[in-house]
């Protein structure tokens, strides 16, 4: 997992301290050229460039809530290195949020094969997760569930992901910092969409891009990992641009 993580130490490319300046410039022109009213207000994630396959109910079902409690202790094992009870444990922090109320209601009214199968699946995931993360130490310098907002365009436009795990030391002239997003599903193709607009989120919050991105999959205990490149950071800043032109000509 950690040269996973790592990849090739000695090739982690210098910084180039024009490349951050000139992609936030390259993001302000493309928006500018689109009908932007004083009013608009849009909000680019994640989800925004890759929606989910019509497969993926956005509903609250077992497939989200599996997630949410795999998101949270994935946090919990990395801050503390300990799961007790996956099911308990997963509960109590997503109650700390009132955003996750449904979520925590939805669980709780399971009962029955339902609720034992839901169980089986999280206990297996998080041993899962346990047999393969090592403890981080904190030269590492571990930062979980961290909130990234980029206005752009006069906050018109706000670039908005949360990063599952970040790992590294800010830079000093070298890339230093690798992201990791955790998925209780199985792979898909809008996973490395989401891993460069993760790249591309830090580079233009840092001025310095990471050096690796990475989804690591607690169903299989498999992680896809890749260098960033300046050819990964580009497609993301066209990428943005088209959809937010696609956003806006759908609306009325």
């Amino acid at each position: 997992m950690l040269d996973a993580i790592r990849g090739r130490t000695r090739l982690r490319p210098p910084v180039d301290p024009g490349l951050a300046g000139g992609l936030r410039e390259w993001l302000e022109d493309g928006l500018c050229s689109l009908p932007l009213g004083p009013s608009t207000e849009l909000v680019v994630t994640k989800r925004t460039l890759s929606p989910p396959a019509a497969a993926e109910s956005t509903r609250v079902g077992p497939g989200l809530a599996l997630a949410a409690l795999i998101e949270v202790l994935f946090r919990q094992y990395v801050t503390v290195g300990r799961i007790e009870d996956p099911l308990a444990d997963g509960l109590s922090a997503l109650e700390l949020d009132k955003r996750r109320a449904e979520i925590v209601r939805f669980v709780r009214q399971m009962e029955g094969a339902q609720l034992r199968d839901f169980r089986d699946e999280l206990e297996t995931q998080a041993a899962i997760l346990v047999s393969r993360w090592p403890r981080l130490q904190p030269g590492w310098m571990p930062r979980t569930h961290e909130r990234v907002v980029v206005p752009l365009v006069g906050g018109r436009v706000v670039l908005l992901g949360v990063f599952d795990l970040v790992v590294g030391s800010p830079s000093s002239g070298q890339a230093s910092v690798a992201l990791v997003q955790v998925r209780s599903g199985h792979p898909r193709p809008q996973d490395q969409e989401e891993r460069c607009f993760s790249a591309l989120l830090e580079t233009l919050r840092s001025g310095a891009p990471p050096f690796r991105v990475a989804t690591f999959y607690t169903r299989t205990g498999t992680v896809e990992a890749e260098d960033v490149c300046d050819d990964l950071l580009a497609s993301c800043v066209v990428r943005i641009i088209d959809t937010v032109r696609s956003t806006l000509r759908e609306k009325p």
